[in-house]
């Protein structure tokens, strides 16, 4: 079955891991260099290209710039709506930062979104644009990411200890750290079963199933490298135990709703850990 499908942004890590997997399936990949803010260029992209899905990875970051936050929400709009007139289903990645700072060890699709940042305020304003729309949809929230490449968990601490920077950890924050290749391959398991006539649609989570505090995560990086005699000196951590005002304590997701309704497991990321900070490393040699 060939599937001629968009995918919105190709340029960030997600957007980049994406078009890489797609490139080795049957299918025909868009990647149009268009202004999403503008309502009439979305629809008439669509119209005339007309794709059998629209995957919205646009500003997708786990920090937005100003400009992102600005953009989000009015590209959403404009691509939720252009889907709708056009008919073609949407899936648009989002993130547990929607959440606010309750004291919830897990959050299901259930739960009230109430951002406390910037960031998740700008998510949540792209999600309720999406819902307000008669189109077809999956919001795909996302948990912690890691990856060899971009700004996430994992690059930002090998970024750190590489440079002898100190680096703060809080042991309250915790999460399910998932890899960009397993968010990709979540996604294109969503777009598969969309094409065979898969009909479950709304708000879906997706992380893995395995919790850490974010000072646990550092721990096991640090003894990694040890191991494997990358780290040249003793990492200059500092542990904090204090709430944070405007990040979710928990970034763990429920993944039932997915589960049940794809079939979809979640996977352990500790076994792909040394695969990806050698990844990380042989890319700065670049």
């Amino acid at each position: 079955m060939s599937l001629k499908i968009i995918v919105t942004d190709v340029k960030s890590a997600l957007g980049r891991t994406l078009e890489h997997d797609l490139e080795r399936e049957q299918c025909q990949l868009l990647s149009p260099d268009i202004q999403w803010e503008d309502a009439h260029a979305v629809r008439d992209y669509l119209t005339q290209h007309k794709p059998d899905v629209i995957i919205n990875t646009l500003a997708w970051e786990e920090t937005l710039s100003e400009v992102q936050q600005t953009v989000l929400p009015i590209a959403a709009a404009n691509i939720a709506n252009a889907c709708a007139h056009v008919g073609v289903p949407l899936v648009h990645f989002s993130s547990y930062q929607v959440f606010g700072v309750d004291n919830k060890s897990s959050h299901s699709e259930k739960d009230i979104p109430a951002p406390a940042s910037a960031t998740g305020r700008a998510f949540f304003a792209a999600e309720q644009a999406i819902e307000h729309s008669s189109a077809k949809f999956i919001i795909l929230r996302l948990g912690w990411i890691i990856g060899s490449i971009g700004e996430n968990h994992l690059t930002r601490l090998l970024s750190a200890i590489q440079a002898k920077q100190p680096i703060t950890l809080n042991t309250r924050l915790r999460g399910a750290p998932t890899l960009l290749s397993d968010a990709v391959r979540v996604c294109v398991a969503l777009v598969k079963q969309i094409a065979c006539g898969a009909e479950n649609w709304g708000v879906m989570h997706y992380c893995s199933g395995d919790a850490v505090n974010e000072a646990e995560f550092g721990e096991q990086l640090v003894q990694l490298l040890a191991q494997q005699q990358l780290l040249k000196q003793d990492a200059n951590f500092t542990l904090i135990d204090s709430a944070p005002i405007s990040e979710p304590l928990s970034a763990v997701l429920g993944c039932r709703r997915i589960r049940d309704s794809f079939g979809i497991q979640a996977r352990p990321w500790r076994p792909s850990l040394l695969p990806l900070v050698k990844q990380w490393f042989h890319n700065q040699l670049q």
